[in-house]
């Protein structure tokens, strides 16, 4: 009997209503709510599926992680190494404060991190090496600048010259982003000794200046190795069902709650005689439209590509954020278009829906009132989920 109410809330919701509303049971409803869940959470795994994001050692929470503590890098002599708390980059990811090497009177710096824990940089795994290098002094280019990457110590080496990455001397004095690329049969690296891509387990770098200059002062921020794009339904599958699950569940309770509490303080307001059960368990036959909706979603998943989200997306720094996120945007234009469209005619048919079971149940209001009651209830329903983040 209440999988047939459900089937006539799409076609015949002006009858139903009142069937629902003079024998209000739990059975339609709570169907509905398992259909949602099942619905719902195989739309997100869908999506989900669809997006992957860029993972990275030190891990992404943490990219400051060897750019703070001057204790995991060499100690060359006549080079300063110290955290610097006032130039640093502005995002948590980063950590709150960048390092700084100070050598005087030199015409070349070293720096170096000895040892870290192994990274793999075969082609399936981390595939780049960023860093945020800004020379503070002096104020020319170096001649020459060398990247080297150890394996399993320090005799066996990949090395890349970085001369080009900082010959443009605009950027002396700002935060120069650099990204290498690493691994697989890449000939702008250079070996010597038996070193393996599989086992990367330190660094250091090398630049080289014209003259003597009485002050070289270096900063270096968000030193990670990057290029492996990963599904969280894949890197926590367990963690993923969880988040899905509670944000089905919440979504759907919310909705139906919040819904039929404020038409019935808007009704009750309105000198109607309302009673709870009757417009709760016909609210939660109304919600049979958000099915309808999570079915088309996922039919219309077939229009988005894969997305990646690099790290810069998530670090939320001025201008490269916003030009990646609208980057993201663009390839996604289609499925965001169909998604808008189906939600706002989502929104208009449960307020219809509304508006009928207020007149069900107040055969005495007038069909303004019965309107105004669902699209007041209905707004500020969704203004509330808005806030609550659900």
């Amino acid at each position: 009997m209440f999988v047939a109410d459900i089937l006539k809330v799409l076609y015949a919701p002006h009858k139903v209503f009142k069937t629902i509303t003079q024998n209000p049971k739990y059975w339609g409803p709570l169907l509905i709510f398992v259909l949602f869940i099942a619905l719902q959470s195989a739309f997100y795994y869908s999506f989900y599926s669809k997006t992957y994001y860029e993972q990275t050692t030190p891990a992404i929470s943490n990219l400051g992680e060897w750019t703070e503590s001057a204790t995991l890098w060499t100690n060359y002599s006549g080079v300063v190494v110290s955290s610097n708390y006032l130039d640093f980059m502005n995002s948590s990811f980063y950590g709150n404060s960048s390092l700084q090497f100070d050598a005087s009177n030199a015409n070349s710096i070293s720096i170096e991190i000895p040892r870290f824990s192994d990274v793999n940089c075969t082609p399936s795994a981390f595939t780049a090496l960023s860093m945020r290098i800004k020379q503070a002094d002096p104020q020319v280019a170096p001649i020459g600048a060398t990247l080297t990457l150890y394996s399993l110590g320090t005799t066996n080496t990949f090395k890349y010259d970085l001369t080009n990455d900082l010959s443009n001397t605009s950027v002396i004095g700002t935060w120069n982003n650099i990204t290498i690329p690493v691994g697989g049969d890449n000939s702008d690296w250079q070996t010597n000794g038996n070193p393996t891509w599989q086992n990367i387990t330190g660094l250091k770098l090398d630049l080289n200046f014209p003259s003597a200059a009485s002050k070289i002062s270096l900063r270096v921020a968000g030193l990670f190795f990057r290029g492996s794009f990963q599904s969280p339904v894949k890197t926590d599958f367990g963690g993923f069902v969880i988040y899905a699950l509670q944000l089905v569940v919440t979504q759907f309770l919310f909705q139906w709650l919040l819904f039929t509490g404020i038409m019935f303080i808007v009704i009750k307001g309105l000198k109607g005689t309302i009673v709870w059960k009757p417009l709760f368990i016909a609210v939660g036959f109304a919600l049979t439209i958000t099915l309808i909706q999570s079915i088309i979603n996922s039919a219309s998943l077939t229009t988005l590509p894969a997305i990646n989200y690099p790290v810069e997306v998530l670090t939320g720094l001025p201008v490269e954020s916003t030009v990646l996120a609208n980057t993201i945007s663009m390839n996604a234009t289609t499925y965001t278009l169909i998604a808008s469209v189906i939600q706002l005619i989502t929104y208009v048919w449960i307020v219809a829906l509304g508006s009928l079971i207020v007149r069900a149940l107040e055969p005495e209001f007038t069909w303004l009132k019965c309107i105004a009651t669902s699209a007041v209830g209905f707004i500020v329903t969704i203004l509330l989920m808005s806030i609550l983040g659900v």
